[in-house]
């Protein structure tokens, strides 16, 4: 539903966009605001939560929603870190408050014609659509990471104890799949399945048999978010998300012919069985 209101959205405002010139921003661009909400505005090392739908002519070329399946979190750059070109869609998001959809210009020049089809060439300007969800001040953001990284804490010691159980055989109710992974269930989760295909969104713990972690999710302040069950993720990782619902945590214990096999993955030795805490939302 967020998906089709977001489009929705888009459209409306781009056939608005075709009666308004709009305004120059700070760095140049063409900037049309269609709602002008007074809610939050973004400020520098804020964070937005955004649909962002990318056109040349009437051709998408990327969008949040297509892309990830639904709406994307960034930071704003503070003053003193923007980039030698800085993107539209920062000068945009400082136009603009909770709620607002716009749309920013930017001429196609020959740095960005080396992404346009060819048969897009004659075009002269790429098309932002852009809907502002939410702002995260960095006080909430700081806030989040705080409750994130406690949770972190409680997520490695649940596993440590699991895997200790699991090593002695007295972990109850694991569940060995056809494959050869194993999975204990801590909540098969109250939302919809997840379906091959879909984009899902995941919090993780990974760590090695002996205990040494070598990823997690939750120090990085943000979920990762993947398609589900089509090749993107190491196999055993893929099909133990496929046994929950959204909304679910679970622990898999993946062997090495389920995880990278023989071949050395970053912190991961070959050969080695894999453990993973999921929630999958």
């Amino acid at each position: 539903m967020r998906f089709l209101l977001g489009l929705w959205i888009v459209l409306v405002t781009s056939l608005a966009a075709c009666q308004n010139k709009g305004i120059k921003t700070e760095h140049g661009y063409r900037f049309i605001n269609h709602t002008n909400k007074t809610g939050i505005k973004p400020q520098p090392a804020d964070y937005v939560l955004i649909q962002h739908y990318v056109w040349v002519g009437d051709s998408l070329m990327s969008s949040t929603a297509r892309n990830f399946g639904g709406p994307r979190e960034y930071q704003m750059y503070t003053k003193d870190n923007l980039p030698v070109r800085v993107p539209p869609i920062y000068d945009a998001l400082l136009l603009m408050s909770e709620g607002d959809s716009g749309t920013v210009y930017e001429e196609i020049d020959t740095f960005i014609q080396r992404f346009v089809p060819p048969s897009l060439k004659d075009a002269k300007e790429v098309r932002h659509e852009i809907v502002l969800l939410d702002v995260i001040t960095k006080a909430e953001k700081d806030k989040q990471r705080a409750e994130l990284e406690a949770r972190f804490h409680t997520v490695q010691n649940k596993t440590r104890e699991a895997l200790a159980k699991f090593k002695a055989g007295t972990l109850a109710n694991l569940i060995t799949t056809a494959s050869g992974l194993k999975l204990y269930i801590e909540e098969k989760g109250n939302g919809s399945p997840i379906n091959t295909g879909e984009q899902v969104k995941v919090h993780y713990y990974g760590c090695l048999m002996d205990g040494t972690m070598f990823d997690n999710s939750y120090q990085r302040g943000e979920a990762y978010i993947y398609p589900a069950n089509v090749g993107q993720m190491i196999p055993g990782f893929d099909e133990g998300v496929m046994h929950l619902n959204r909304g679910g945590k679970a622990i898999f214990f993946i062997p090495s012919k389920l995880g990278y096999g023989a071949q050395q993955a970053g912190p991961i030795p070959p050969n080695s069985d894999l453990v993973f805490y999921v929630e999958a939302f």
